[in-house]
């Protein structure tokens, strides 16, 4: 048959002269967290072609950001950012606040990326999930989950903690509960009393991977290179697995497509059982995959390159 494209990739960002951790967007700029400490924001080159950037906040920080298939510009560096390396990075988009977890999970006021707020007792926590339409945050720290709520200000109001069986490796908020991925298996945790259920164990090769499915608060749960499909209380649904051809390490949805970032190149499937295979994109050693806007942004070690949507009709 015809070989579809859903996508296009081009590279935005080549050559970072540090390794980078993190990556996120703030209407048309990208952020990258790199190893060497600093926080640095890239941006389109203006379409002049003079190689400034854009310089007006407005434009920069625009909720609708310009996509553009060109190289992105160094705008910004802001060096000691994060004293370890950076796991991850967030903006909440309800609170016009930007949350990052290193040696603890800090929060920094956007546009100006001052701190506000440092969960002390987040200190040497590995994973965390937010809920922007309740303000709760849960993030786990050897095997104690803690949840905290946004108090509407500046900071953030302890809610609760639970100890669980073994060290979280992925978890995510599904509803009112929490789904975890703790080393051989996923179990939900009930938030407001803590009780574990069981949902079934993980994959023997791959680490257990928790991927909320935007709107609705079902599931994807990684079992080896096998995606299957929860709801919010760890039940099975219908509707087939996704069969990938390794683990993933990291997976996106791209309505109709799942995106799965694995170790040597990045899969597109169609999210129609049986989940066919669109489009390979080789990019090896990915680090990491997010997605926004209608560009997704793969960050490779010194490099991050865009996957752009192909329009249907060149399909």
């Amino acid at each position: 048959g015809m070989v579809h494209s859903a996508y296009d990739s081009a590279e935005l960002v080549g050559n970072s002269s540090s390794k980078i951790n993190a990556i996120e967007s703030y209407g048309s700029t990208l952020l990258l967290s790199c190893s060497d400490g600093s926080l640095r924001i890239y941006g389109p080159k203006s379409s002049a072609g003079d190689g400034r950037s854009l310089s007006t906040e407005v434009e920069v920080y625009s909720e609708e950001p310009v996509l553009r298939k060109g190289p992105y510009v160094l705008q910004r560096t802001i060096n000691g950012f994060s004293k370890r390396p950076m796991l991850a990075m967030e903006i909440l988009k309800s609170k016009d606040l930007l949350l990052s977890l290193s040696e603890s999970i800090a929060f920094h006021k956007l546009p100006s990326f001052e701190t506000t707020a440092v969960i002390t007792k987040a200190k040497g926590a590995n994973a965390y999930s937010w809920d922007d339409r309740r303000g709760f945050l849960c993030f786990a720290r050897q095997k104690r989950v803690c949840i905290f709520r946004h108090d509407g200000g500046h900071g953030f109001v302890e809610v609760k903690e639970f100890g669980v069986p073994d060290t979280v490796k992925s978890m995510s908020w599904c509803g009112e509960n929490i789904c975890l991925g703790i080393r051989k298996e996923y179990v939900i945790l009930n938030s407001s009393n803590g009780a574990l259920s069981e949902v079934f164990p993980s994959g023997r090769i791959a680490p257990p991977l928790v991927v909320p499915i935007p709107s609705g608060g079902e599931l994807l749960l990684g079992k080896d290179n096998i995606g299957v499909f929860v709801d919010q209380n760890g039940k099975l649904l219908q509707g087939g697995r996704i069969c990938w051809s390794e683990a993933p390490v990291a997976v996106v949805f791209k309505r109709p497509y799942a995106v799965g970032l694995l170790p040597r190149h990045i899969e597109i499937r169609s999210l129609r059982d049986p989940y066919p295979l669109i489009q390979t994109v080789v990019l090896r050693n990915a680090r990491c995959i997010l997605h926004k806007t209608a560009v997704i942004f793969i960050a490779l070690e010194s490099s991050v390159y865009g996957l752009f949507p192909v329009p249907l009709g060149a399909q």
